[in-house]
């Protein structure tokens, strides 16, 4: 049977196909929170398709921030990107 990946595709901005590092870094610039996650597990998870900004929600979840009145004001980003 196929695997099924969450469906993160569309979207604009980059992939997940577009970070070619075998770690991809998540950090929060407000929380200090830094994660790394191997970028096979991603992709077998994911896709190679994954929308990077869908992908930040989806890793970020719990994140006080994520949800407000304000909108997302949560602070992740992929540190594998450049700034």
């Amino acid at each position: 049977m196929a695997r099924r990946h969450h469906n993160l595709a569309g979207g604009d901005g980059p992939r997940l196909k577009d970070l070619r590092d075998a770690v991809i870094v998540l950090e929060c610039r407000f929380c200090h929170r830094s994660d790394g996650f191997e970028r096979k597990s991603l992709v077998a998870q994911f896709g190679a398709d994954a929308c990077l900004a869908k992908l930040r929600r989806r890793l970020a979840m719990g994140c006080e921030r994520m949800v407000g009145s304000e909108g997302d004001r949560c602070q992740t980003r992929f540190a594998n990107l450049e700034p």
